[in-house]
């Protein structure tokens, strides 16, 4: 029974990691890649530029004006550089999580299912699962027993289901609230 429940919770947490695997990413990549000094010294040196040249006047002093814009441009360009970079390697982070993931997760019920091949979870009547007998009790083999791998299949199956059914429910509440609010039809002659 404890084994049915411990393969249970872990359906659900490998059904629930993947979908929240981008804000794991952002999380650990906000400490390992980090806005650097440098990107810091930019940013603050684009906002005293534009605060230098709010105090000039463009049609009076044009030269200095745009000696001042064509500084502001180069740094947000190598900021914008520096962010694209940075961005990259959080996508990195972002698969790699999501992959490690999917990895766990198939390491963990191949183990679950190799090191409780012989023994049923539960054991009910030889003809309950009569046409289906022998894939129920796979990989044990027991007449009526209840397998690893279809209590696997079948936590997982069911969470799924539910899943979507239960994000069918939250974007069902979503149009309805986005059908209730209808533009009016107002003549534009």
């Amino acid at each position: 029974m404890f084994l049915m429940l411990f393969i249970l919770i872990c359906a659900i947490l490998f059904n629930i990691l993947p979908k929240y695997s981008q804000k794991i990413a952002v999380l650990i990549s906000s400490y390992v890649y980090r806005v650097t000094d440098n990107e810091m010294n930019i940013r603050s040196e684009i906002k005293d530029l534009k605060l230098e040249q709010a105090t000039i006047n463009m049609t009076d002093e044009f030269a200095k004006y745009a000696k001042i814009q064509r500084k502001i441009d180069k740094h947000a360009a190598e900021v914008k550089r520096l962010t694209a970079l940075r961005n990259k390697k959080i996508a990195v982070i972002n698969i790699g999580v999501k992959v490690g993931t999917y990895i766990v997760q198939a390491l963990t019920m191949l183990l679950i299912v190799l090191t409780n091949r012989s023994e049923p979870l539960l054991l009910f009547s030889d003809n309950w699962f009569y046409p289906f007998h022998k894939i129920v009790s796979f990989p044990t083999g027991v007449p009526g027993g209840l397998g690893v791998a279809c209590w696997i299949l079948a936590c997982n199956t069911a969470i799924s289901k539910f899943t979507c059914l239960w994000s069918l429910g939250q974007t069902e509440g979503k149009q309805a609230f986005v059908t209730e609010r209808q533009p009016l039809d107002i003549p534009l002659d």
